[in-house]
This record gives structure tokens, C-alpha cells and sequence, in this order.
């Protein structure tokens, strides 16, 4: 593997676009493999639009969140698929067998491509803020210094979420990767969990005030909105800025700051919830299977079906990602809208497999090729858990606001705080499988047990070991 620390972008960046037509959004089109000058990049901001543009795309690689990060490998390691067996491609990582070769070649390659995109987005805020904002035109300097900010932040946490200790086990002390954060070849140290959250939240802090000035996502900035800053959904915008710092102020375990900035996203009023009309539907072509007005930000995943369809497949047996039988334990398959719409079982057994991301042929409505990365739901369950021990009441308002929507059953109001925090435990597995944030969760929550899993949990299952040509590096 290519390693992070001899990756040369000081001199020019790779840029691996594709092209896409996507309405009248216009996209750089350069042949794989081509190195640009950065001086030739970044002459113009049309250049700058490119190469962020490019890292967009990378994100969506089947590598990244395209697959791995959501409903492939790390849905794996929350334990949500029946068993795989060893001729099939997970089951190593089913087994939290880190040693196997083909979990070594896929976490390999998830590192590569991860720093990778962080080094292009390096490149590009070194440019960006050498040059200033004279090159730039109406608030699009702001939006893009932004948006690179907050995606640098995000794939940090995420590979720190992979590869680091969680703050209850040793992420205070346990050193696991660097924070990268300057272009050229540069050897930086190994931090902590708690040093690397440090510098994750110091970048939201910048995206924050850069995006609060030119989003158009944001009340006021709308006559910011040209066509290079539309459909703000599929970008980094300021309210992703806003739900990610409530997921890493959570992860941190600063709880005032976690509920403060997911309020933030739910007060907005800018996310409403989808109506039962369009998730309630017989055929699934017109069906909203991934609640497209919850979405905070999302990746357009241009080969989302070709992937989700052959992996969701109940006629390809050797494919097929099935749920556990704890899939029937822990929904009731006849009310709630995730079970009943948005998984599909097997005629005639009890077995059953998500349609969340499967593209029939024929869908329409807009709510095909996208990938969730940050919803609304998540939200409620950062402020529940903030809530549950101060103030349990508002924390049930906030579950059963969810669950209301979902078309299951409120909760009593008289829970308490052990009891909100075990329903908050079925909500994450309930809303996010084929999303890749169950596992996270557990780690996050050090839970020793995962529900139908024989397999203990510890630090050796939830910290992921670093790709041996990674080990030599830092300080």
C-alpha cells in the first residue's frame, strides 16, 4: 500500500474524477491517473469547484462509504448479517478475525483511499488559503473553504471511529492515527483519541463559520443559491457541520454541546419528516425508502444499484447480506415502517434482507442512487441520550417523536434513564442498518455483548489494527 506520509501533493494533486451528467451541474471530466499542477488546479474557481467536486466523487468509492463504510464491512462488524461462511468474502470480519486476508486487503485500501481524499482536500485548503477570496465570486469561497473543512473533519472521525480506542476504553491515552492536516511529505505523530477529536472539532469550528456566512442551506443566505451551490443536500452544508459536531461532542462525551448543536438541526425546521404516503406504498418503484427529506447531507451514488442490487439479492444465495434472526426480535414486522417497507423477507420463511439502498428497475421520485451519511433521526437519539438522566422526560419526547413517524407505539414518559438508554440501543439498530453507524454505536457505548453474537467485544474487536505499512509511521 502507498502509504499516507509519502503521498507528494505539495507540487500537484490527482484528481480522479468522473464524468457525470447530472441536470445542468457541470463536472470536470480528466482520464484516471492524470496529475494536475496544483498552480494550474487552482487558477481559476472554476478549478477549485473541480477538485472538490473530485473528492465527492472519491467518497463514494465501493471502498468507502459506496459500500464498505455503510452496508458492507462495517454493517458486518455490527453484526447484523446471519452467519457468513468461509468461502464468502466477510467472513473474517464477521469473526473479528483481523489477521485474514481479506479483511487486511479491504481495511488496507479503506486507510489508502481515506487519506487519500485527505490529502486532496488538503491540497485544495492550502491553495484556498494562499490565494484568498479575490479569485472567488459571490459567497462561493466561504461554501467551498467550508465544505472542505467539514469533510476533512469527517473522514478523520470516521477512520478514528475505525482505527482508535473509544473515550471508554483507552482513547484517552491509546495512540492510534494522525491528523493530517498539512500538504507535502510530512511525517505526523500518532494521536490519541481525545487529541485527534480535538483537532476534528477545531475544523467544524472553521466550516461552521465559513458555511454560516454563504450556505444557502442557511435562513438569510438564500440569494446565495446559483446553480453551483444547489441541491446543498448532497453537499457538506452547514447543518451537516452542525450534526456532526453533535455525533463527535457525544463521542468526546461532552453531552451540553452534543445537545446543543443537534438542536440546532432540529429547530431549523428545514428537514421535515417523510410522510407516511410515500414510504407506505405497495410497489416499491414509487416508494421513499430512505427518507429523502431526512437527509442532513448524502453522497450521490452513481453505481449505487449495480452494488446494493447483487449484494440484496435473495436469488444470488452467495451474495445475499440476510439480517440475523435478531432482525425478528427486534422489529414488529407488521407496524413499523423500516421492517414492513424497507426490508423485504424471503416468501414463505422468516428471513429477511434490507431494500433500503436496492434501485428497482423503473424507481422514480428522486429517491434513487442516494446514500445516507447524517439524518435527522439521529438528532432525536443525541438529544434523548443527552437528556435521559437530567431531564428522561424530554428524552422520551424526543424518542417517540421518531417513533411516531416510524408508525410504532410512544414510549412511557416514566422511563428511566437505563431504560431510555436500552431503547435508544434498539433505535440505532432499528434506524441505521445499511448505514454503517450500528457498530459505532456499540463501540462508542463499549457494549461487551452484541445482541446474537456469541462473540465477546473488547478493545481487540472494536479498535481495527493498522495496516502494517502504516505501523512504522509516526512519532
Amino acid at each position: 500500500m502507498k502509504n499516507i506520509h509519502n503521498t507528494k501533493i505539495s507540487a500537484g494533486i490527482l484528481l480522479v474524477l468522473v464524468s457525470i451528467l447530472s441536470s445542468c451541474e457541470k463536472w470536470l471530466d480528466i482520464k484516471p491517473q492524470t496529475e494536475i499542477e496544483s498552480d494550474v488546479v487552482f487558477e481559476s474557481e472554476a478549478g477549485f469547484q473541480d477538485a472538490l467536486t473530485g473528492v465527492y466523487i472519491s467518497l463514494q468509492d465501493s471502498i468507502l462509504y459506496g459500500q464498505e463504510l455503510t452496508y458492507g464491512l462495517v454493517d458486518v462488524l455490527s453484526g447484523q448479517y446471519k452467519p457468513f461462511t468461509q468461502s464468502q468474502n466477510y467472513y473474517g470480519a464477521s469473526t473479528y478475525n483481523y489477521s485474514e486476508e481479506q479483511f487486511i486487503n479491504t481495511s488496507a485500501q479503506i486507510f489508502s483511499k481515506m487519506y487519500n481524499a485527505i490529502a486532496n482536500l488538503n491540497n485544495l485548503i492550502g491553495n484556498i488559503n494562499q490565494r484568498g477570496q479575490s479569485l472567488f465570486s459571490g459567497s462561493n469561497y466561504h461554501v467551498i473553504r467550508g465544505e472542505a473543512y467539514g469533510l476533512r473533519a469527517m473522514v478523520h472521525f470516521d477512520l478514528a471511529r475505525l482505527y482508535a480506542s473509544s473515550m471508554l476504553a483507552e482513547g484517552a491515552t491509546k495512540r492510534a492515527i494522525p491528523y493530517m492536516d498539512t500538504t507535502g511529505i510530512v511525517v505526523k505523530p500518532r494521536l490519541t483519541t481525545t487529541q485527534l477529536l480535538a483537532h476534528v472539532i477545531e475544523d467544524l469550528l472553521v466550516a461552521e463559520n465559513e458555511l454560516l456566512q454563504g450556505d444557502p442551506i442557511v435562513p438569510g443566505n438564500e440569494g446565495y443559491a446559483t446553480t453551483y451551490l444547489r441541491s446543498r443536500n448532497y453537499k457538506f452544508n452547514y447543518f451537516a457541520v452542525k450534526a456532526l459536531q453533535a455525533r463527535v461532542y457525544l463521542y468526546a462525551g461532552d453531552k451540553e454541546k452534543a445537545l446543543l448543536a443537534a438542536r440546532s438541526v432540529i429547530e431549523s425546521g428545514l428537514f421535515p419528516w417523510t410522510s407516511a404516503g410515500e414510504i407506505a406504498t405497495a410497489t416499491e418503484t414509487s416508494r421513499n425508502k430512505i427518507f429523502t427529506q431526512e437527509l442532513i447531507f448524502e453522497l450521490a451514488a452513481t453505481r449505487l444499484g449495480l452494488r446494493a442490487n447483487t449484494r440484496f439479492d435473495p436469488d444470488s444465495p452467495g451474495s445475499l447480506l440476510e439480517f440475523s434472526s435478531e432482525f425478528t426480535n427486534l422489529f414488529n414486522v407488521d407496524l413499523d415502517y423500516r421492517a414492513r417497507y424497507v426490508a423485504q423477507n424471503i416468501l414463505g420463511t422468516a428471513r429477511y434482507y434490507s431494500i433500503k439502498l436496492t434501485q428497482p428497475e423503473g424507481a422514480f421520485g428522486g429517491f434513487t442512487n442516494r446514500m445516507p451519511i447524517l439524518r435527522k433521526s439521529e438528532m432525536y437519539y443525541i438529544a434523548a441520550e443527552c437528556l435521559a438522566e437530567t431531564q428522561p422526560s424530554a428524552a422520551v419526547d424526543y424518542l417517540n417523536e421518531v417513533r411516531a413517524n416510524r408508525n410504532i407505539e410512544a414510549l412511557s414518559s416514566t422511563l428511566t434513564a437505563a431504560q431510555i438508554q436500552n431503547e435508544l440501543a434498539l433505535e440505532y439498530r432499528r434506524e441505521f442498518f445499511s448505514e454503517g453507524q450500528v457498530f459505532y454505536f456499540f463501540k462508542r457505548k463499549n457494549i461487551t455483548a452484541i445482541p446474537g453474537l456469541a462473540i465477546p467485544m473488547s478493545e481487540s474487536t472494536y479498535v481495527l489494527p493498522l495496516p502494517d505499512n502504516e505501523l512504522i509511521y509516526g512519532q
